[in-house]
């Protein structure tokens, strides 16, 4: 892969062993497919590595045709699996809302209308016996709420993410992603 030098856009090249976090964005942008950079761009906002402003101060050092990744950085993506879902979601204009706060759950990935949970599990943070059981709890309580969950792995995300679309399409379909009558009758259309 062949990496040219940023000093045309502004910045010099950084001294010592160590690149800066500066630098490193504009390379990943440069180098990495659109997705990877905006996953790398999420992880950065969202370990606070780098702020919003300048990050919009950093793209602008970049040719125009990049500053377009601005308007798909989520700070909120707590991952680069939950990034690349969102950005599924969003290349077949499925409405979305990311890191949504719920009662006695905390926050869930991704939420279609108003009761489809999205949650994507990569085996790093839910393969242990703590995490497989708190992943149940939550379902739990949001199954109890009238919730629909879909539980996505890494490789479903990643190689069959048609399929997973297909599915919510299906579900949109028969409006399984809103409160319907029978719901509200039964006090389980909440506010997500």
């Amino acid at each position: 892969m062949l990496h040219r030098s940023r000093r045309a856009y502004g910045l010099d090249e950084p001294e010592g062993p160590v690149d800066s976090i500066e630098w490193a964005l504009l390379h990943a942008v440069g180098c990495q497919s659109k997705a990877d950079a905006i996953v790398s761009l999420d992880s950065a906002l969202n370990n606070k590595r780098i702020s919003r402003t300048e990050l919009e101060f950093l793209m602008s050092e970049l040719p125009s045709s990049y500053r377009s990744y601005l308007d798909l950085v989520d700070p909120a993506a707590q991952s680069g699996l939950e990034t690349k879902a969102r950005l599924g979601l969003r290349r077949y204009n499925i409405p979305y809302r990311s890191q949504v706060k719920v009662a006695g759950v905390g926050f869930v990935d991704l939420l279609v209308g108003d009761r489809l949970v999205v949650e994507l599990d990569g085996r790093e943070w839910h393969s242990s016996d703590e995490a497989y059981d708190e992943d149940r709890r939550r379902d739990l309580i949001l199954h109890e709420r009238g919730c629909a969950i879909i539980r996505l792995t890494y490789d479903q995300v990643m190689g069959e993410w048609g399929r997973v679309v297909a599915l919510i399409r299906e579900m949109m379909g028969r409006d399984e992603h809103r409160w319907s009558p029978k719901h509200h009758k039964a006090g389980l259309a909440i506010t997500l």
